[in-house]
Order: structure tokens, then C-alpha cells, then sequence
């Protein structure tokens, strides 16, 4: 009886070495350490017919461990958290939480894959001279390219500092590189080349021409155009529901998703040259897209663009005495330009754009708005001294 309690009853070693304790399933003594192995505290077990052997098992445990003679097996050691594997988390769980839509989830995905020269490298290692190095091979990106890529390290860095992965970011004394491309900004079609332009797209047979002209004279994104449907398109009001836009997703795959803000969900109002124009489009349609490609799919702002691009070269129609670049994007700020030109204030702009600051507006017609403003208070000028109000 004596011997039986001595046996269920848990020894414990001095010092945290252990307890030992009688395992009858086993009808022999086991004993339990928890040691550090390669970093992590792991509990070991080891068995013995006496305590005795059990105690020298554990004290042979405790030395080799502290002696860095253990390891865990290779399918249990932790694996070195690199670049890629951080930054590939922290995308995905935004996308899970919401935080980020489906288009900035594949540009965010797409700057990673331009990281690729030093995304499998270990977090730990990476230095700021590694940085530095990195972006000075680069700088014959964009400016936009950069930007993308420089924010996106300083979130990853900045994730790893609070995980403890590291203990402060290289990227805290580095200020964001300048792309040595030429920054050359994309312009609004002048009016005699907004004509020339017009009338290419009505009187010949391009491909697409339909959707250009919609972007042009409504100011939408190419993707938002791509993704109306008939139920978008309310005569009676004469309105435009934008809450769509055609996008890239997963593997490269077209789909429709939401617009790249909630400002660009907005409810345009349109002219009855447009609901004349729309009506046309439309025919005897009662539900469905407005555009589909020759395969019945969806198109994507590529395809309308590589028309588009032929049509501008084949046409003729930039005037290159004009500075700035000429691209799909153009007949966007065509038609915020036309709004300016005809005195719409940039607070409305601001809506009818689907930008989500005014400063957005101002500083992407900066020089719209300075030229009318100029123009505006030369009038009035004019208009004080016709009625003899000088200053002297």
C-alpha cells in the first residue's frame, strides 16, 4: 500500500528540472522537462522502470539542451520570416478584413512580385544599405512605381517591428526615392483635337468607339464604362448609376468589382445628347451589360486601349507643339477640363469625378483652374476700370 502511493505521487525536481511521476498504463516512471531547443520552449518526456533512471534521463536532457546539442526535428523548426512571407499576409488579411478592395488587393500584389529581388531574403538581414541598394537599381521605374513600392516596404517593416520579428525598420531614416524617368503629366485634349477626335469615332468604323465616346462626354473611368449595365441607366431621371468598375483579379482573371473608392460611387446626371446616345446603345435590351466583346465577355480597359492608341497615331490627331501626354486617361480630364472651361465650380467637379478629396480636383486641373482663374479676374479688371474704379 506503501509502495503503491509512493508511486502515483508527482515528484518535483529543485530548480525546474522536471517532475517524475509513476505511469501506470506504462507500470513504469515518466518524466517531463520543458527545455529550450533551437528557441522555443519545448516539454520532453522521457520513461524509466526506476525514478532513478527517469532522474538521470532528465538531468542528461537538461545538459545537452543548455549545451545547444537538441534540435527540434525539421518539420517543426520555425522557418525564417522573409520579406515576401510578411508582406504576402498582411495583403491577404486586408482583403479578408475589408480594409482594401479587390482592385488595390491585385496592385498591392503586383508591387510585391516588382520586390522580388529582395523579398526572399530573411526580414532579420535586410539592411538599409540593402534598401538603398535596391531602389538605386531602380530608379528608371515611375515615380508611381516607386511610391507603390516604397509604401508597401515601410507597412511591411512596420508590421515586423510590432511582431517583434525585428527590432526597429531600416527604412526609418530613408526618404522616398525619385524616379529619374521624365514626368511627363497626361493632358486633356485641346478642343480642335477633341474635334478631330469626335468626329473620327462617329463618322468611322472603330472598334469601341461607343465607350470612348460615353468616357469622354461623362468624364467615367474606361473600367466604369466597361462595367454598366442596362439597370445602371435611368431615363425617366436622366442618371447614371456608377458603382462598378471592370478590374483584374485573381490569375489575371477579368471580373467586375466595386469602384476603386467609395467617392466613385456616384449618381451622374446626364444631358439629352448622352440619353439620346445611350438610348441607341441600348436598342431593345432590358437588362445585361451595355458592352461585350466579340466573344460575348467582358472587355477590359487594355483592349479599349490599344484601339484607342492606333486611332490617336493613324488619325493624326495630337498637336505635339502641345506639352503633356495623350492617353486613354485623356478623355477623363477632356471632359474635367471642358467642365472648367465652362465655369464648374471644383467642389462639384469633385463629384461628378468621383474623387474622394477636393484637393485630388485641384491638384489634378491645377493648371485648368489657374488659367480660368486668371482669365476670370482679368474680366474684372476690365470691368472696374470701365466704370472709372482705379486705384490711381
Amino acid at each position: 500500500m506503501k509502495t503503491k502511493d509512493t508511486k502515483s505521487k508527482k515528484i518535483k525536481l529543485p530548480h525546474g528540472d522536471g517532475t517524475i511521476y509513476f505511469k501506470e498504463k506504462r507500470n513504469a516512471y515518466c518524466g517531463q522537462i520543458t527545455l529550450t531547443i533551437d528557441g522555443e520552449r519545448i516539454r520532453k518526456s522521457v520513461y524509466g522502470k526506476t525514478e532513478r533512471i527517469v532522474r538521470d534521463k532528465l538531468r542528461e536532457l537538461s545538459i545537452q539542451a543548455k549545451a545547444g546539442n537538441l534540435h527540434l526535428p525539421e518539420s517543426k523548426q520555425k522557418k525564417p520570416i522573409t520579406l515576401y512571407d510578411l508582406a504576402d499576409k498582411l495583403i491577404e488579411n486586408q482583403l479578408l478584413l475589408n480594409e482594401i478592395r479587390q482592385s488595390t488587393y491585385d496592385r498591392k500584389k503586383a508591387t510585391l512580385k516588382m520586390l522580388s529581388e529582395i523579398s526572399d531574403r530573411e526580414l532579420s538581414v535586410i539592411t538599409e544599405d540593402d534598401i538603398i541598394e535596391f531602389f538605386a537599381e531602380h530608379l528608371e521605374y515611375s515615380q508611381s512605381c516607386i511610391n507603390k513600392m516604397f509604401q508597401l516596404l515601410g507597412a511591411v517593416f512596420q508590421k515586423a517591428v510590432k511582431k517583434k520579428i525585428i527590432e526597429s525598420s531600416p527604412m526609418t531614416d530613408l526618404k522616398r526615392p525619385k524616379s529619374k524617368q521624365q514626368h511627363i503629366p497626361v493632358r486633356a485634349l485641346t478642343i480642335d483635337e477633341q474635334v478631330k477626335l469626335l468626329n473620327v469615332l462617329k463618322t468611322e468604323d472603330i472598334h469601341y468607339s461607343e465607350i470612348m465616346l460615353l468616357s469622354m462626354f461623362t468624364g467615367m473611368r474606361i473600367g466604369e464604362c466597361c462595367a454598366l449595365t442596362v439597370e445602371d441607366i435611368d431615363f425617366d431621371d436622366k442618371t447614371i448609376s456608377v458603382s462598378k468598375t471592370v478590374s483584374r483579379g485573381e490569375y489575371g482573371k477579368t471580373i467586375i468589382c466595386d469602384t476603386k473608392t467609395n467617392a466613385g460611387m456616384r449618381l451622374l446626371h446626364i444631358n439629352d445628347d448622352v440619353t439620346e446616345f445611350l438610348k441607341d446603345i441600348i436598342g431593345d435590351k432590358d437588362c445585361g451589360l451595355l458592352f461585350k466583346s466579340s466573344n460575348n465577355k467582358l472587355i477590359t480597359t487594355n483592349q479599349v486601349n490599344y484601339v484607342y492608341a492606333n486611332v490617336i497615331k493613324n488619325y493624326h490627331i495630337v498637336d505635339d507643339s502641345v506639352f503633356g501626354k495623350v492617353d486613354l486617361h485623356s478623355l477623363r480630364h477632356t471632359y474635367a477640363t471642358r467642365c472648367i472651361e465652362s465655369g464648374m465650380p471644383a467642389k462639384v467637379l469633385q463629384k461628378v469625378m468621383g474623387h474622394t478629396d477636393i484637393n485630388i480636383t485641384l491638384n489634378t486641373y491645377c493648371s485648368v483652374f489657374e488659367k480660368y482663374r486668371n482669365e476670370h479676374l482679368a474680366i474684372a479688371d476690365e470691368y472696374m476700370k470701365s466704370n472709372n474704379l482705379a486705384i490711381a
